[in-house]
């Protein structure tokens, strides 16, 4: 039996079957790891953007209570708005605080698709609308008597950036 020896300079080395199967197994592994977390981290994303819109949704519903003036009744409220090109559901539910003679308004929102499932919550008080008969700066008075800005009102003849 003849043994064939290697000539000097054609030293090749090279990876072997096993070995290049091995490094593609571990590369695998740390890949699916890397788009584990990737996924994971974008459907957090995705909720969290989610669960913003319906808080500001459920903020501005108090919000146009506010400064409409309405003074609700107690009961509750469905309606559904867009947002964001999306379709949302939002309640309110309204509660009289009899003690105190306010509302107190809990706005839930969700998804118009998924109801139940709850994003947000927001609580809000409003009171009574108040009624004014005047707005400060323009009650009527002569301005020479009243200590108020009346309508009759100017303001001082001096000039306080002139210096003498």
């Amino acid at each position: 039996m003849a043994i064939k020896q290697r000539q000097p300079g054609t030293d090749c080395r090279a990876f072997t079957l096993i070995e290049v199967l091995v490094a593609m197994a571990i590369l695998s592994l740390a890949m699916i790891s890397v788009f584990s977390g990737m996924s994971q981290s974008l459907s957090v994303t995705t909720r969290l953007r989610d669960k913003t819109l319906a808080s500001w949704i459920a903020t501005d519903q108090i919000t146009k209570l506010q400064i409409t003036g309405e003074y609700p009744d107690a009961g509750n409220r469905r309606d559904q708005v867009e947002m964001a090109h999306m379709d949302w559901v939002y309640e309110l539910k309204i509660a009289k605080i009899p003690q105190l003679d306010m509302r107190r308004i809990d706005v839930t929102v969700s998804f118009a698709d998924s109801p139940d499932d709850i994003l947000a919550t927001v609580i809000g008080f409003i009171g009574p609308p108040q009624t004014t008969t005047a707005i400060p700066g323009t009650q009527p008075g002569t301005g020479e008597t009243d200590s108020g800005f009346g309508a009759g009102w100017e303001p001082p003849q001096e000039d306080f950036g002139a210096s003498e």
